[in-house]
């Protein structure tokens, strides 16, 4: 009896050890179903033929869209978006408008001259001010009088927007918005009545000299070239509207640095000298 339960208990004994045994033998290891399955990336391609080498304000050497604007820090990784890569103060530039005293010397009946200076921020911001001397002398066609108004000052004062401001600082494209106002004078003389239907003669008047100021909202578009060195050229083609300017005898037909007060269009034309800043930290830019 004590034979056979020893023997029952010899083959129970064995049964549960080579049962797992031989489950273990038959599970085959896979992947866990749950786990998320990995997929392969592709390189990012782009056209290497439209790709400059710059430095960013750190030293990094990074590889920039021209048109596009993205940046790739070599020719295998992923885009980042396009930041700063130019210092917080990059340049300042001063300019002289030439454009009116060139009108005026070949007939223009009003104009003067300004000098203009802006801050570069990131090649990106440009805070911009501006100052200048004008004066007005009109004779209206088909009108019996002429407007007449001496040098006086202006001063403009507002924002250009590089639209480019990761490219080539030599060649920019900016929009503006500038608030501009001028206290000035103006008369309007030689103003020709007539005494009477029988001798027929005219006599000539003149209004006393009325005070007031003028202000004006502008929005500018503008080009920089460089030509040699520090030294650029520039254009601008302006929208403005004007407010006040008002007198006793009327409104002001003309305001300094506006213009004719119903021209809404203007231009302008400057010679314009930049002053690098951060010299140790601006980008260098490869043309390719």
């Amino acid at each position: 009896m004590v034979r056979s339960v020893m023997l029952f208990a010899l083959v129970a004994l064995s049964f549960c050890v080579t049962v797992p045994l031989a489950a273990q033998r038959r599970i085959t290891p896979v992947e866990n179903p749950a786990a998320p399955i990995k997929k392969k990336t592709k390189p990012v391609e782009f056209d290497r033929t439209r790709l400059d080498e710059r430095k960013d304000a750190s030293g990094r050497i990074v590889l920039v869209d021209t048109v596009t604007g993205m940046e790739y820090v070599d020719s295998t990784a992923v885009a980042k978006k396009p930041g700063n890569i130019y210092p917080l103060l990059h340049a300042v530039t001063v300019g002289v408008d030439f454009l009116d005293p060139l009108l005026k010397a070949f007939g223009q009946e009003y104009g003067g001259v300004s000098a203009w200076g802006e801050l570069s921020l990131h090649n990106r911001f440009k805070p911009y001010f501006e100052m200048g001397l004008s004066s007005a002398s009109i004779s209206p066609d088909g009108m019996n009088y002429r407007f007449h108004s001496p040098l006086a000052p202006f001063f403009k004062i507002g924002i250009n927007y590089n639209v480019f401001y990761n490219s080539n600082p030599d060649y920019q494209l900016c929009v503006g918005l500038r608030y501009g106002f001028s206290p000035f004078r103006f008369t309007i003389e030689d103003v020709t009545t007539s005494d009477g239907d029988y001798w027929g003669e005219t006599v000539p008047v003149s209004f006393p000299s009325q005070s007031t100021t003028a202000s004006f909202l502008e929005f500018a578009l503008s080009i920089k070239v460089k030509i040699v060195r520090n030294i650029s050229l520039g254009w601008a083609l302006k929208y403005h509207t004007a407010y006040g300017g008002k007198s006793d005898i009327g409104e002001s037909m003309y305001i300094p640095g506006y213009g004719k007060r119903n021209n809404r269009l203007a231009a302008g034309f400057s010679v314009m000298y930049t002053i690098p800043l951060n010299k140790k930290t601006l980008p260098v830019v490869e043309n390719k």
